[in-house]
């Protein structure tokens, strides 16, 4: 099986990545009379999508803080308590930042608009300050739970920091704003590897249409209105949009992607001088084969596994009763009873037998017999332990071995298991016999399923509906 899926996933990837080629290789030829229209339609969005794409998997993690934080238990507990402690909640600010490594975090109770900082400062907002926009915008009714705002404030030492600023809401009520902080530098970083990588300008606007980035400046004095004036609209407006603008004799070619996860705009700049050759636009089309040739791969390494795993569940599971059949169930007992060898742990095994099953089928037929095996398997289920294995051993014999348990645990199992029989409405009423043994030091497996086998012929000679124990 293994060695066929590496098989056809080498003749998929080669086939894959010989058709993008000829097409990229195609495609280099042809695109002479449209290079600025293919970098506009096609290299700058592409490139926006991957660059959106892995900014996106950077960002989620204090994106889940912060809501984690508005969704907590004891944020909520805390805001709903007039008399709860401060020093908790610093606690508990200080740990969330050096747990996730951010760079501040803090939490702003609605009620009292008392702003709280992980250090242990506080402060009151002024919702009449300008000072305080960033709160006003957070609060705001709008399709997203937190919005990113980059700020420099004097509580974290006038640094420039990306904040997730998110709503805590309980019940329909706004009870605060909770959030964490990174540095500004640190996205800074990671655009300046994506220049580098992709030989473009890359660069923000967030939702006050200020531009981060720009120029290799972290909060430099200009706007979406101040830098593209007669474009400013349309960018905010539309999720993706493409324009060109001409300075000092250089067409800049723009493409403008929308990234709501962020609630900003990135703007991905090339410019079109007459040395700009069509290598970029193969090198995007090539990128865009591997891309999709490794999505493809995916999908097809998912579906092998998807049927190997169907196939192994055919093989392992009895169809009826969606339990381990015998021949999955084996592999297992001599496992645990390795185990119990080498480290002197408790094992127990149940043998089980439904009582008089035969005269089911024989009065009720077959199919009302195959539905109690169903319920009966569906009720062991339920009864026993995660840790328990559960097995149909043979027509309407069933085991369960219990690792880590000694008699008196798998007796308590037994009883338990033929009372919740004897309540439960069936469609035919049943009793079962059963054998419990434990595990003896130096037992073969069978001489182990032998003194269970005993204790359940035992059962069945002193009048069934009983359970038996292993001498």
């Amino acid at each position: 099986m293994t060695h066929a899926r590496r098989r056809c996933n080498l003749i998929l990837t080669l086939l894959l990545l010989a058709g993008f080629t000829f097409t990229s290789w195609f495609s280099f030829y042809m695109a002479h009379n449209s290079l600025s229209e293919g970098i506009v339609d096609d290299a700058l969005p592409l490139t926006s999508h991957l660059i959106s794409t892995d900014l996106q998997k950077q960002l989620q993690a204090p994106i889940y803080v912060a809501q984690s934080m508005a969704q907590n238990h004891f944020i909520h507990l805390w805001l709903n308590d007039s008399d709860a402690s401060d020093d908790q909640l610093f606690i508990f600010l200080d740990k969330t930042k050096q747990l996730f490594q951010s760079q501040t975090s803090f939490l702003v109770d609605h009620k009292t608009l008392t702003y709280y900082h992980y250090d242990g400062r506080t402060h009151k907002l002024d919702l009449n300050s300008q000072e305080t926009l960033w709160y006003q915008q957070a609060i705001a009714p709008s399709h997203r739970d937190y919005l990113l705002n980059v700020d420099v404030t004097p509580q974290d030492n006038f640094t420039a920091i990306v904040y997730v600023n998110h709503k805590i809401v309980l019940n329909d009520e706004l009870l605060g704003v909770a959030g964490v902080g990174i540095q500004l530098y640190d996205l800074q970083t990671l655009i300046n590897q994506y220049q580098a990588q992709y030989h473009r300008k890359v660069y923000f606007s967030d939702h006050q249409g200020r531009l981060l980035f720009y120029n290799q400046s972290l909060l430099p004095n200009r706007t979406l209105k101040s830098e593209f004036d007669s474009h400013h609209s349309a960018i905010a407006k539309q999720e993706n949009y493409k324009f060109s603008v001409k300075q000092n004799g250089v067409q800049r070619l723009i493409n403008s992607r929308y990234i709501p996860e962020l609630g900003w705009h990135l703007l991905v700049e090339q410019e079109f001088t007459t040395q700009t050759t069509l290598t970029d636009a193969l090198i995007a089309n090539l990128l865009l084969g591997v891309v999709i040739t490794l999505c493809i791969l995916a999908i097809a390494q998912l579906t092998f596994n998807q049927y190997q795993s169907r196939l192994e569940a055919i093989a392992l599971t009895d169809k009826l009763c969606n339990v381990l059949n015998r021949q999955a169930f084996e592999p297992q007992l001599q496992k645990h009873i390795y185990r119990a060898k080498l480290g002197r742990v408790p094992l127990s095994l149940l043998l089980l037998d439904i009582d008089h099953f035969k005269q089911v089928n024989d009065q009720h037929g077959h199919l009302v017999g195959d539905r109690v095996l169903k319920h009966f398997a569906q009720l062991c289920q339920s009864v026993a332990h995660n840790s328990d294995i559960i097995c149909r051993w043979g027509g309407e014999e069933f085991m369960i071995l219990m690792p880590n348990s000694y008699l008196n645990h798998a007796q308590q199992l037994s009883e338990k298991l033929r009372e919740k029989l004897a309540a439960c409405k069936c469609e035919v009423a049943i009793t079962i016999s059963v054998g419990v043994a434990q595990y003896q030091p130096q037992e073969s497996e069978d001489e182990f399923i032998k003194r269970a086998d005993d204790a359940l012929y035992r059962a069945k000679n002193q009048g069934r509906d009983r359970v038996e124990l292993a001498a």
